[in-house]
């Protein structure tokens, strides 16, 4: 298939997001019909169309031979959920790995498609962007972290649900399975507070203050958890973070200090371009961001919500409203924006071969091959 197949997931989540009801009551069937064919596309990939799924699979055959307190299992405590979870499926499937990959995807998507139906406006605006922004795409190699992202979705239902246990303690089986999803746990503070000038000008303080002390935080980083990684001393924002920028400027412009779910994620965004100032340094920092930026899968389009039912109770702040022509070519913009970013960047070529997830094959073509 190669790269033909992320051309035609997102072909089919436009086509069938035009097709098919989006409406509160009737969106069930589209959701449900993408979530079985990102499950299918994703749990049916070659088992080893990436070095890391190569890496994966040489633990997930060794586990067996191990108890589950060893030393090459539990690694002392850190990520001990992932391994668990490894070798707990390796050995209710007999070791079979294109098995356990294809039950991680179907966890993965049932959760995004769960957290979709839920809580965004425009369903197949949502699936548009958890492919375009490569959430989905990233899945593809980064089992255990993207595991890790779709605990935190539920998270963040715990959050709007008024849950703080809930949130903890899914947080922390997060953290389990990927350790940095424990920077996480302030989301809950955070996106509780309610989003006005003051808000703004504390965070714009404290993005600043971020940015000037880069250097001692990294260092400190590095010693207390990446000991083994060189930090490149670098200053680069980058257009992932100036992409960031304009979103939050954008919901501020569009919707204002209006609709409690919205200032929830504005916030979360806004934590994840304070993570992604340090992509300079480390593509880990991106990582750290992602679990935070994954929420705009949600954030973009509320954009096009109208707030009247969960606003606060007392207006501030500007709201533009556009004519349902405007919204339309609005969405069309976003569209066609997300699917260049899709092709220039998540889907460019550049790869190195081991990790090269544009050369995308089924299973069963490789069988065939050999």
């Amino acid at each position: 298939m190669g790269k033909s197949i992320y051309y035609i997931l997102i072909g089919a989540v436009i086509l069938f997001g035009i097709t098919m009801p989006q409406d509160e009551k009737r969106r069930k069937p589209y959701v449900i019909t993408m979530a079985i064919i990102h499950a299918f596309v994703s749990g049916c990939r070659y088992e080893f169309l990436t070095g890391d799924l190569i890496r994966y699979n040489t633990l997930f055959q060794d586990y067996r031979y191990f108890s589950w307190f060893s030393e090459e299992v539990f690694q002392e405590g850190r990520n001990f959920g992932f391994q668990w979870l490894m070798k707990a499926i390796c050995h209710i499937t007999d070791g079979n790995y294109q098995l356990f990959l294809l039950l991680i995807a179907i966890i993965i998507e049932i959760i995004v498609a769960v957290l979709i139906y839920r809580y965004s406006p425009i369903p197949w605006l949502s699936f548009a962007m958890w492919n375009c922004l490569g959430f989905y795409v990233f899945g593809f190699s980064a089992v255990k972290q993207s595991l890790a992202m779709a605990i935190l979705m539920l998270s963040y239902i715990c959050i709007i649900e008024k849950k703080p246990k809930s949130f903890v303690a899914l947080t922390l089986l997060a953290t389990a399975i990927h350790l940095p999803a424990l920077a996480f746990l302030p989301a809950y503070p955070i996106s509780k507070l309610k989003l006005n000038f003051k808000t703004i000008v504390g965070y714009i303080a404290s993005a600043v203050a971020i940015f000037a002390l880069r250097e001692p935080i990294v260092t400190t980083l590095q010693e207390a958890y990446y000991e083994d990684k060189d930090f490149a001393a670098d200053t680069f924002l980058g257009t992932r973070f100036i992409m960031m920028l304009l979103m939050l400027v954008v919901g501020a412009i569009m919707k204002g200090f209006r609709g409690k779910h919205f200032s929830s994620l504005f916030m979360l965004i806004g934590v994840a371009a304070i993570f992604q100032m340090f992509c300079g340094y480390d593509n880990v920092f991106t990582r750290l961001a992602d679990y935070y930026f994954q929420f705009v899968i949600l954030y973009i389009p509320m954009l096009f919500e109208d707030f009247e039912e969960e606003a606060y109770p007392k207006r501030m702040g500007p709201q533009i409203v556009f004519d349902k022509s405007m919204t339309k070519l609005l969405i069309a913009f976003l569209v066609a924006f997300g699917i260049w970013f899709y092709s220039t960047s998540v889907l460019a070529p550049g790869i190195i071969e081991i990790d090269n997830y544009t050369n995308y094959r089924f299973f069963w073509e490789v069988s065939e091959v050999q």
